[in-house]
């Protein structure tokens, strides 16, 4: 540590030129120029903004302070008082304007993390740090540069050697929190207005290669400015902080850090925050996201005075009373979640907005091993918090219900529905590459349906820049859903270059505390908020969709079990689209297919886990049958969960709206568990089937069998597809099975089909025909209203995509055969008409 006490400004332009004998005007200038990059201020918000969220939640007229600054940190709510410089007396503010300035109580303080690569910085800088202040006495201010660095030491250790319950032995880097690797202090012996600056803040750093800790090493990666109030009883105040280099920079930042507005991105999750309404959080993600780590997220002595600093002090299930936070108790299930950057997030939100814990629910649908599209079949349980609270399945601690933890959320008339959604990592097993964007897509206009205005949050973990190729799809979506995207990845890739990259994330690829301390700081910045509020944004609610595999993804699932039917020993058909699947074998791995096409899978999973599957799929066509099936020794699918795209209908052989032109409806026996129904029309040459179905997409259901015939189908009058019923599926064990089977005919717009089935050179056997409506939302659907009489015409101006969907009220009626894309002929008598169509 360095005391430094005050010093007289200098005249760094002066100096600058007084360095120069008789050089040119352009030297002079180019002098001149080092000193306005060099006075760039590397502290966000210097002048103390805020917004005062008191009079929005208590009704006080009163907007002129708070007890949280933008960008600023603080122990706790009421530590510190950011005021407007009129409400401050004479006595005490300075003669020059300073905006805002900051109350600190009596052993208090407030400061200011940020890494080295947010604000240009290297090994080598120099800094300056300057603040004005007020004390009553002298000395009582305390200001500080404190540059923190990684943990690292040399040898190896084992937790085992402290108690702990992991046997394997790790290098002695990458433990608990960042290590302040230097400290500068200032103070002033002067009373009243007062002005302190540190001089000569070097950013020391040493660098060794290789997954080995050095105690010679300073991976030195960020920089913590701090103002102190060491006084017992008095009040101190500080304004116009400024951070700034000192040795000549000409490829610094050319203009001040941005405070980025993210919290404009989320406004209903920030207007309930200010409001102080309970808040729904789900974090999505794999171990990462969870805590997981190697050695595991411990408990650890941080006191750097202390001889057993960075030892392991707890493992295990989290103790409220060991870090003094008995109002966590119940709301974190181990240490780890503790640790996370989620689970800082929710104290930081604790403290910045005055809260509660019971009001803030922090769900953890992430867990060990977990990617996107094994999350699907634990999103219904996971929103509608269904799964009891439990270290493992939540993050929570076991025994108390959701009721008693957060009364106020299931209190509230919208219920305990999720506010907002976190995508962190989620970078395990890969799902539908490169078509992964579909998977995530599909998650969030799920949950946007059933709980629409659902937030959502983007700030994906990676490591050195490559870990998952998931960011590029985030990123994508962030500009179709304008859901704010937070690139941590970027900053994380930066800091490498400033540290041993094991030392930030050891081999194993899961950050320890320091880490999601960093991860959690850049998140974090989606919740600074200060005045002038800007025009919030809301994010869009189902607009098009990004991927057409989406329309698969987004639907409702359905599981079965091994006593279900659909199950047939290794092998299913799926609903539509998607599958997850659970199952085992007796020699490892799993070998999953796909209609004939080889996959592949990491493990048996033979217990359904909401979080975790065995495979998981998704990259199919549209109407299409698809069938699942698992190769090994003795392979054995126990639980399958299926999709069912939304606005989806099957009308089967006995549904009444078909023409079935005198042929009989028979029973259909299936060996398949009948997922496209159990009755059946056998079609001969000759012969026709007629419906009308409305929609934008439809699939035809029919039987393979050796001696089938020719399907051909006609929408409204053209042949759109000529379909062999004699060829049968070949599975993996090379035979021939003939079962049901589909094809969809894709592409139709919105609107009525008339369907119509004729069969050539052979009998081919009918099941019927779904129906599916895939348009991503309404912008595009058209609606023409009116009255008419029975006779009347009327012509369109702009013609509909497909034969469109009329209603007629009153007298007044229409036949099908009267419709068209261009026209409608009404019959009856007079009355009203609706028209829907695309």
């Amino acid at each position: 540590m360095k005391l430094l006490n005050r010093s007289l400004l200098k005249k760094l332009e002066l100096k600058c030129l007084l360095m120069v004998p008789i050089f040119s005007l352009v030297s002079i200038f180019q002098c001149f120029a080092q000193v306005d990059s060099n006075s760039v201020n590397l502290l966000l918000n210097s002048n103390f903004d805020f917004h005062s969220f008191q009079n929005h939640r208590f009704g006080e007229p009163k907007s002129f302070s708070s007890h949280n600054v933008a960008f600023w940190n603080t122990s706790e709510w009421g530590d510190i008082e950011t005021i407007r410089e009129s409400h401050v007396s004479d006595a005490i503010r300075p003669k020059f304007s300073t905006h805002n300035m900051v109350a600190i109580y009596p052993g208090k303080k407030l400061w200011q993390f940020f890494t080295l690569p947010e604000a240009g910085l290297a090994h080598g800088d120099e800094l300056m740090l300057s603040v004005h202040g007020y004390q009553r006495k002298g000395n009582q201010i305390k200001a500080k540069v404190k540059i923190m660095k990684l943990d690292s030491e040399d040898g190896k250790w084992s937790p085992q050697d402290f108690g702990m319950t992991d046997k394997r032995t790790f290098p002695r880097h990458s433990r608990g929190e960042l290590v302040v690797a230097d400290e500068y202090v200032g103070v002033d012996e002067k009373e009243g207005s007062t002005y302190i600056d540190i001089k000569d803040v070097v950013i020391n750093g040493k660098i060794s290669k290789g997954d080995i800790s050095n105690s010679k090493d300073i991976n030195a990666i960020g920089i913590q400015v701090e103002f102190e109030n060491v006084a017992a009883t008095d009040t101190v105040w500080v304004y116009a902080p400024k951070l700034s280099r000192t040795a000549p920079n000409t490829v610094g930042p050319p203009e001040p850090r941005k405070m980025n507005s993210y919290y404009k991105h989320i406004p209903r999750t920030i207007q309930k925050l200010w409001k102080g309404e309970p808040i729904h959080i789900i974090v999505m993600g794999s171990s990462i996201d969870v805590g997981s780590a190697n050695p595991p997220m411990y408990l650890y002595d941080e006191n750097a005075s202390s001889g057993s600093f960075k030892t392991p002090v707890a493992e295990g299930l989290f103790d409220s009373e060991k870090v003094n936070r008995p109002d966590l108790d119940g709301y974190f299930g181990e240490w780890r979640h503790y640790f996370t950057y989620s689970g800082r997030l929710k104290r930081e939100l604790m403290r910045k907005f005055n809260l509660r814990s019971d009001q803030i629910c922090l769900n953890f649908m992430a867990i060990g091993g977990s990617s996107i599209g094994e999350a699907h079949s634990g999103l219904k349980e996971y929103c509608s918090l269904s799964i009891p609270p439990g270290p493992g399945s939540n993050g929570h601690k076991e025994g108390s219900t959701w009721e008693e933890l957060y009364p106020e959320l299931f209190a509230r008339n919208e219920g305990p529905r999720p506010d907002l959604v976190i995508f962190g990592s989620g970078a395990n097993e890969k799902t539908d590459t490169p078509d992964e964007v579909a998977v995530f897509e599909g998650s969030i206009r799920y949950i946007q349906q059933h709980y629409p205005n659902t937030e959502f949050l983007f700030c994906q973990f990676q490591n050195y820049g490559g870990y998952t190729p998931s960011p590029g799809d985030m990123q994508a979506l962030s500009l179709r859903y304008q859901i704010p995207y937070i690139d941590y990845g970027k900053i994380g890739d930066d800091l490498v270059r400033w540290t041993n990259k094991y030392a930030f994330v050891p081999s194993d690829g899961h950050p320890q505390a320091a880490a999601h301390y960093v991860w959690f700081k850049q998140i974090e910045k989606a919740f600074e908020t200060w005045n002038p509020i800007e025009t919030g944004q809301a994010q869009l609610q189902l607009p098009e969709r990004l991927h057409e595999n989406t329309y698969g993804w987004e639907g409702e699932m359905v599981a079965f079990d091994s006593t279900s039917t659909r199950i047939r020993g290794n092998k299913f058909i799926f609903e539509d689209n998607a599958i997850n699947c659970w199952g085992k074998v007796d020699s490892e791995p799993p070998i999953p297919y796909i209609d004939g096409i080889e996959f592949s899978s990491r493990r048996s999973s033979p217990t359904r886990n909401l979080r975790n599957s065995m495979f998981r799929h998704g990259r199919t066509r549209l109407g299409d049958r698809h069938i699942l099936e698992i190769k090994g020794d003795n392979p054995v699918l126990t639980y399958v969960d299926s999709k069912i795209n939304p606005n989806r209908r099957f009308f089967p052989m006995d549904n009444p709206n078909w023409n079935i032109n005198g042929i009989n409806t028979e029973e259909f026996v299936s060996e398949w568990g009948a997922p496209y129904g159990s009755k059946m029309m056998t079609l001969k040459p000759g012969k026709y089937l007629e419906i009308d179905v409305l929609g934008t997409d439809l699939s035809i259901a029919y039987v393979d069998n050796p001696h089938g015939g020719i399907l051909d189908v006609y929408i409204d009058g053209e042949l759109k597809l000529s379909q062999p019923s004699n060829v049968g599926f070949v599975d993996i064990d090379r035979k021939t099975n003939f079962l049901e089977n589909r094809k969809g005919i894709l592409n139709l717009g919105y609107g009525m089909h008339k369907v119509r089935l004729e069969a050539k050179n052979s009998a081919v056997k009918v099941l019927g025909v779904f129906s599916y409506d895939v348009r991503p939302n309404r912008d595009a659907e058209r609606r023409v209203t009116g009255l008419a009489s029975g006779g009347e015409v009327l012509e369109f101006s702009l013609p509909f995509k497909a034969r469109p969907f009329v209603i007629c009220g009153g007298g007044l009626s229409v036949e099908t055969e009267d419709i068209s894309k261009s026209s409608v002929k009404f019959s009856g008598g007079s009355g009203s008409f609706e028209i829907i169509g695309e």
